[in-house]
């Protein structure tokens, strides 16, 4: 459930975010399918471990909306 929402995010950024994200992105895709098989059996252990997840998440689409920014600025 949260890694095929991950592959979605992670699959709408620009190649070259990928290219340089690629080892965080593949880390949490695979922390995600842990979670995903493992998590509801431990709800507890579930929540605190997407919550965690989330917050590398945000710090990569916070890379990316830099990226489209700087890109934007550099076409005009």
């Amino acid at each position: 459930m949260l890694k095929k929402e991950l592959e979605e995010l992670f699959g709408a950024m620009p190649q070259m975010v990928k290219d340089k994200l690629q080892p965080v992105m593949d880390n949490l895709l695979e922390r995600a399918a842990e979670l995903d098989e493992y998590g509801s059996k431990d709800p507890d252990y579930y929540e605190e471990e997407r919550e965690d997840i989330m917050k590398e998440v945000h710090k990569v689409k916070y890379l990316n909306d830099h990226w489209q920014i700087m890109n934007a600025k550099k076409n005009n």
